[in-house]
Order: structure tokens, then sequence, then C-alpha cells
């Protein structure tokens, strides 16, 4: 009996110590083992709610063939396309408008506006719209709303500043940011920058400024025009002063007046199809641009009203060398070279002889003294034109231009300086603002006075002739 009680107590101490020992072990246990991260199914099984989504823009596409294209990495468009944008969560980024006291009156998604490079395109509203809501686990579940909005780029009245800025200086590609946002200036933060491409879920957005297909087919047109008009100019007497003496290759010379007139024609003609191509609006001729075009055209017209006032006759020959002009410079520069050499001998040959003569002989030495006068004549004709034929083709033509009776002329380099000068501001206004530039009146009526003192210095210079 006894050694009975002794086994039951020793029984009864070890379930004591066995219940002792057994919860710090599993107070340590407990606190050992690993908690895991807060993906969505743990955070809703531990009864924590996940982060909401903050309000971004996330995609963007190109609207075809009635429907929007997804799964695209690189995205391109250009002005006159459809394209849509995904914005996640738009009910609470306008609520921390509110919050900011930034919202303004009207925040529907009916007033969104497109941004591009965080520019605001006004009259760029939403063509349509539609919401797709999907929910995340947890204790409660949170919502995150993905409103897709379409844009249509389109080029009207209220965007045409924004347009400008999106496009000037234009290249044919360029990566933009696009957003959305308000026309007070609130725009939301966009995931689609340029600088983000690191996965295959990144996107980048590139505009098309200058379309390749439009682009090609006007050069073709334009550059077709600038090479008949190049031949006409070469061979016929297009821009050619057929009043003035013949030059020494038995061509009329070019005319300044003519000349500026179709450098204007032809910059304007190409500053318009690029405005044009760039932003679709044929309105864009202004003033500025009438005026010079008056300008061009009435100094050709008053330097008209001069020359047919000169003595010279059109069929003048000019200073014509004896050679066929025909061939190739070189063949008559040699020609002339030989020319040259023969004229100083018959020179040499008449001064030997004048030697001889009796100085009471007036008549001899008349005559010796006049026939040394028409050789050198000849010999100074050859030179000249000996040198002309050795200048390059460009030479030639400044000449022409520069040049009145074989004398370059102030007047003429003046004219020719400022149509140069305003012309690089022209093509530089069109790159840079895509607009025609709009000159003051005083730097027209300055191109104006350097017109009118060209033809002005043409009157004494035919009553010379």
């Amino acid at each position: 009996m006894k050694q009975q009680r002794l086994s039951l107590c020793l029984l009864f101490l070890i379930g004591f110590c066995g219940l002792v020992l057994r919860f710090p072990v599993a107070q340590i246990s407990a606190e050992e083992t690993p908690v895991p991260s807060a993906t969505p199914a743990a955070t809703g099984a531990a009864g924590i709610s996940p982060t909401p989504e903050p309000p971004s823009v996330r995609w963007v596409g190109v609207h075809k063939w009635g429907e929007e294209q997804r799964g695209i990495n690189n995205i391109y468009a250009q002005r006159g396309d459809d394209i849509w944008v995904d914005i996640i969560n738009f009910k609470d980024w306008v609520k921390s408008l509110e919050e900011k006291k930034k919202k303004p009156e009207n925040s529907d998604v009916r007033d969104l506006i497109l941004y591009l490079d965080h520019i605001p395109l006004k009259g760029v509203s939403p063509i349509y719209w539609h919401e797709n809501t999907w929910s995340i686990g947890g204790v409660p579940p949170v919502q995150t709303t993905d409103t897709t909005v379409g844009f249509s780029l389109v080029r009207n009245e209220d965007s045409k500043l924004g347009w400008s800025h999106v496009l000037n200086q234009p290249v044919f590609t360029r990566k933009a940011i696009v957003s959305v946002g308000f026309a007070n200036g609130e725009e939301m933060n966009s995931e689609l920058t340029p600088d983000k491409n690191t996965g295959k879920k990144d996107q980048q957005f590139y505009l098309t400024v200058i379309p390749p297909f439009r682009t090609a087919f006007g050069l073709l047109v334009i550059l077709g025009a600038l090479i008949a008009f190049l031949a006409l100019a070469r061979y016929t007497h297009i821009i050619r002063d057929v009043a003035a003496p013949r030059r020494p290759d038995g061509r009329r010379p070019y005319s300044l007046a003519r000349g500026q007139m179709a450098f204007w024609f032809f910059l304007v003609i190409a500053s318009y199809f690029f405005l044009w191509i760039v932003t679709g609006d044929m309105d864009t001729l202004n003033t500025s641009v009438l005026a010079l075009i008056g300008i061009s055209a009435g100094t050709a017209l008053g330097s008209a009203f001069v020359d047919a006032a000169k003595p010279v006759s059109v069929g003048s020959p000019g200073n014509q060398p004896i050679v066929d002009v025909t061939r190739p410079h070189l063949e008559v520069l040699a020609e002339l070279t030989q020319l040259r050499a023969d004229t100083q001998k018959e020179l040499e040959v008449l001064q030997k002889a004048r030697t001889l003569i009796s100085p009471s002989d007036k008549q001899a030495l008349d005559d010796n003294e006049q026939q040394q006068n028409e050789v050198r004549e000849r010999l100074a004709n050859y030179r000249w034109q000996s040198a002309y034929f050795a200048w390059p083709t460009w030479k030639g033509v400044m000449y022409d231009l520069l040049a009145e009776n074989n004398l370059i002329s102030f007047h003429r380099f003046q004219i020719f300086v400022w149509t140069l000068i305003l012309g690089i501001m022209f093509v530089a206004n069109v790159y840079n603002e895509l607009a025609m530039p709009a000159f003051s009146a005083t730097l027209l009526g300055l191109l104006g006075i350097s017109a009118g003192t060209y033809v002005g210095f043409k009157l004494p210079e035919t009553k010379a002739q």
C-alpha cells in the first residue's frame, strides 16, 4: 500500500513539472517565429487593410480600329490620333485637391484636359471615359478604380498656344510625358516619364511631330520647284538683268532685285508648307510676310523702270572675248592666257617702234599712241576676262549681285546684307515659334529705305551711261 502511494505522488510531481515547463517554452517558440510580409492575403488574414494605390496616370495607348490597343510598351502617336490614358483612383486625387483648397469648380472626368510635357492643352477634352473597379483583400477591403479616358490630339483655337510650346523646335519624334489635369494648372502625377524604362511594364510615349510621309511628299514638290528654278535661272533670263551688258561668258548678269524677290518667294513657300506639316494650320501668313513680298516686288519693279531708261540696248554685247565661250572654262582660260601674251608682245613692238619715229613727225606719233591705247584696252579686257573665268561659280554670282558696271556698290551690298539677316531671323522664328515672324514697322521701314536707296542709286548710273 505504501509503495503504491509513493508511485502516485511521483506521477503527480512529474505531471506538475511538465505543466510548469510547457508555458515558457511555448512563449519562447511564439516569439521566435518570423512574421510573414504584409501581402494582401496575409494582411487580410491578420485583419490589416492594404495601402491604397496613389492616384496617377498609369498607362497610355492609341485608339485604333474601334479598340484600345493594350500591352504595347512603345506608343507612337501624332496630331490627329485618338489616344487613351488610364487614371488610377481619380476621385482620391480630386479629394486631395479639395483638402489643399486647389480643387476647381468643375472637377469631373469630363472637365479634364490633356497634359504633354507638363504643358496644358486647353481644348483637348475627353471624348469618352469608362471605369473599372477591383478590390484587394483586407479588413475592410481596399478598392482601386481605373478610369480610362480618351482624348483626340486636335489643335483648335483653345489649344493652339499649348501645342505651340509642345511642337516648337520640331524633330521627327520626341519622347513626351503624358498626364491629365484641370485647366487651373493642377496636373496629376504620371508614371509615363521619358527617363523611366526599367521593365516590361514601363511605357514610353513618342509624339511624332513631323510626319515622314507628308514631309517627304512636300519636300519632293518644293525641291522639284527649286531645281527647276535653278535650271531656269542658269539657262534663261528669269532673274537676269536683260538691260545690262553681257558678262565675259556671254550671258546677262543676275539681277539683285529679281534675286531678292525669288529669295523671299521660296522662303515663304517653304515656311508655309513646314508650318502646315507640323501644326496643320493653313492660316499662317501675316502682314509682315505681305510687307516683305511687297517690298521685294516693289524693288524689282522700280529697278525695271530705271533699267528701261538706260541707253544701253538689249543686244549690247559688252566687252566680249574673241573666243568660243561655250567651251569649258579651263579651255577658254587657256586661250585667253595666250591672247594676253600675244597682246603684250604687240604692245612691246609698238613701244619699240615709237622710239624710231622722228619727234617732228606728229602724225606718226599720234597714230602710234592711238594704237598703243587700243592694245592696252584689249590687254586690260583680256586680264579681266581671264580673272572672271578663273573664278568659281559662286564668286561670279556674287559679283553679279554686288557689282554695277564692274564696280562693287555699297547700296547693293547694303540691301543684300539686310535681306540675308532678315532671312535668317525669319527661318529661326518659324522653327522656334512655329509662326511667321511679326517684324516691327520700324524694321520693315528700314528694309524699305534700303530698297529705295538701291533704286535711287541706279538713276545716276543710268545717266552716266
